[in-house]
């Protein structure tokens, strides 16, 4: 028999075994059934950064509504024998991204609190704050494929948009971009979760390090918190008469 006989023959061989190992699972481990998805924070330290951090007390609000998804495996995604076909995987981001907003930004401001709603010029002064920084979700869409017997591929993308503003008014309006993609193995169909989850970490920390980037080299907001710091330290209003009455209330 030639090598490549052999390996195939082999390779066959461990395929029918794993058909067969699942082929006795219970069908509620492998038809249809809903299978939790965990997503952990990804914040990113790859954010290249060539100045000190920003000097601001930025307030960060997250708006992470649109990171809410029931992906699903449907039967143009599975083998010929309908594994998981109906399979569903709920997918919430929401707290993931939020906390890696803030994991992120804590390594390129001085202070970082985050707020439950987006603070105005006026409340953001009041509280002692120099910034506010906002990110929302814009896009969202998360995939799986595969089957138990041959793994599973998840794949994410997202886009936020970022603002930024201080006393001086708006000085940042970005949008960015994260993709990521994982494979899973498993013998259920509950590894399509390990893989839909993991693609949507990795998304979120590309897209994370796109947001510190943005952020950090943003010259117009370091500007305006450096000019902020100065007026403060000689006792001086936080803009001038001509920048108030530029923004207004």
């Amino acid at each position: 028999m030639r090598p490549e006989e052999a390996r195939s023959r082999e390779r066959r061989a461990i395929l029918d075994h794993r058909r067969a190992a699942i082929a006795a699972f219970p069908l509620s481990f492998v038809l249809s059934c809903s299978h939790s998805t965990v997503v952990r924070p990804a914040p990113s330290y790859d954010v290249l950064v060539f100045e000190a951090p920003l000097p601001a007390a930025a307030a960060v609000f997250v708006d992470s509504d649109g990171l809410r998804r029931e992906v699903h495996l449907g039967p143009a995604a599975t083998d010929g024998y309908g594994w998981c076909q109906d399979s569903r995987y709920p997918v919430d981001a929401g707290e993931a991204l939020e906390l890696s907003v803030i994991g992120t930004l804590e390594q390129l401001t001085d202070e970082v609190r985050r707020t439950a709603t987006p603070l105005d010029r006026e409340t953001m002064e009041s509280r002692g704050f120099d910034a506010v920084i906002v990110v929302r979700t814009d896009t969202f869409d998360a995939r799986v494929a595969g089957d138990p017997f041959s793994g599973f591929s998840g794949s994410a993308e997202l886009t936020l948009a970022v603002s930024a503003f201080t006393s001086d008014g708006l000085l940042l309006r970005e949008i960015v971009y994260g993709s990521g993609v994982h494979a899973a193995g498993g013998m259920t169909c509950k590894g399509g979760a390990e893989a839909v989850g993991l693609a949507v970490e990795v998304a979120i920390e590309s897209a994370m390090t796109q947001l510190g980037e943005v952020i950090v080299s943003s010259q117009e907001l370091r500007s305006s918190l450096a000019d902020r710091k100065f007026r403060r330290w000689r006792g001086l209003p936080a803009c001038s008469p001509r920048t108030e009455s530029r923004i207004g209330p």
